[in-house]
């Protein structure tokens, strides 16, 4: 019997195709992902700090754990997609961080080391197999498809901060929020299991050729040089600023004696203006260059960052902490552009899944270094003096050669459409 409700049959076109419906699946996963990610980064330090007593340098540590993690799980992890496919591992691994989220608010003593990197492994291999669904949704709809993915997480980023810090002062404390948050996750693998027709890769080959393969594929792009300088200098630059994501909640609320809900506010302030900047930029990311606009930007977020250590000034801190996020994340599509006209047609992969490792190997040992000089010189000077030197790494990319932009590719002509005569 075919329901005849004004309502379905309204909704019905918006599920017609097979496309469509992987977009309403990712669409949905990605505001739950979205709203979970963003509420559990906001709180996290201050969950570590004003929840487990732990000291801001032992925070560092902790977070330095989590992305060893996120190292180990993009390589291991990663290489179990190819056999079992994004889609299940993607709900696999939102299952078991979940389990793991639900587990730190037991708080007993010493499981939160250990379950750290575990949750870092998973987080990342689940939101690595997001993206790449997002990619399969359409060939011929790929902007679009990334436009509304991306979109709906920098919309969760915006209401998820205030949010979370809201709840966690309403309820006294952040356990209670962790298994809301654990809940946002098992439902978003529910949703991913009904991607329809994923194709899945062929089972892997002997253990030694798929190691062959993926080192050929490594090397291939570690032999890129002008790929590889723009790497490590995108790297250096931004974990000499690493500082202001790691300590600056810990900061706003002791420093300054703010509340978690007032931080919270201000992050999702930050993370609105984010997405109005990255949104005004899209439109005119093709024709600036790459080269001056990483320079530039680069340069002012540094800025940012050492007025942060020098003012003592609450609403200098506060407006120099949201340009920072602004100019952050604006940056984060043209890094992405940059590695990938760099690679060229034939090492896209290779070249971003290097992006990947690198990026969490910098990361971790960042972090532990942060822990050390945090102890040794305090969160205001790990400010100020990584400014100096985010401005500094932000000058030589002026040196690098601009990436070239990439051929466009023919469009592919279907079998019986007439071929179309080229333009004079």
């Amino acid at each position: 019997m075919i329901n005849t409700h004004p309502l379905l049959q309204h909704l019905s076109p918006l599920l017609a195709t097979r496309a469509r419906r992987r977009m309403t699946v990712v669409a949905s996963t990605s505001l739950l992902f979205g709203l979970f990610s963003s509420g559990v980064e906001a709180v996290m330090p201050l969950w570590a700090t004003h929840d487990l007593g732990l000291t801001a340098a032992q925070w560092a540590q902790l977070r330095s754990l989590r992305f060893a993690g996120v190292f180990v799980g993009v390589i291991a992890l990663g290489a179990l997609s190819d056999r079992f496919g994004q889609r299940l591992l993607g709900a696999l691994t939102m299952l078991a961080a979940a389990a793991a989220l639900f587990a730190f608010r037991l708080n007993v003593p010493g499981l939160i080391w250990w379950l750290m990197p575990i949750y870092g492994a998973l987080v990342s291999t689940a939101f690595v197999n997001l993206n790449t669904l997002t990619q399969m949704i359409s060939y011929r709809r790929q902007g679009v498809a990334n436009s509304v993915y991306r979109s709906i997480m920098a919309g969760a980023s915006i209401v998820a901060p205030a949010a979370a810090t809201w709840f966690g002062a309403a309820w006294g404390g952040y356990p209670r929020l962790f298994a809301v948050c654990a809940g946002l996750l098992v439902a978003s693998a529910i949703i991913l299991l009904r991607y329809p027709g994923e194709e899945v890769p062929p089972s892997l080959g002997s253990l030694r050729a798929e190691l062959a393969r993926l080192g050929n594929g490594y090397f291939t792009a570690v032999r890129h040089r002008p790929l590889m300088f723009f790497i490590n200098l995108s790297m250096i630059w931004g974990n000499v600023l690493a500082g202001v994501g790691a300590f600056f909640a810990i900061y706003y609320t002791v420093h300054f004696a703010q509340s978690d809900e007032a931080y919270g506010r201000l992050a999702s302030l930050a993370g609105a203006l984010s997405l109005l900047a990255t949104i005004a930029a899209a439109l005119v990311l093709d024709r600036l260059s790459l080269r001056k606009m990483h320079g530039v930007l680069g340069m002012v977020t540094g800025v940012c960052s050492l007025v942060m250590g020098i003012s003592s000034r609450l609403p200098v801190v506060a407006g120099c902490f949201i340009l920072f996020t602004v100019l952050a994340n604006v940056l984060v599509g043209p890094s992405s552009m940059w590695v990938s006209r760099a690679a060229g047609e034939g090492t896209q992969t290779a070249a971003f899944s290097v992006h990947k490792v690198l990026a969490a190997l910098y990361v971790a040992v960042t972090m532990l270094a942060l822990g050390w000089l945090e102890r040794l010189i305090g969160m205001r000077l790990i400010f100020l003096y990584g400014g100096i030197l985010g401005v500094i790494s932000a000058m030589f990319f002026f040196l690098l050669p601009e990436p070239p932009k990439l051929e466009a590719r023919p469009v592919k002509q279907w079998e019986g459409e007439r071929p179309r005569e080229p333009r004079s």
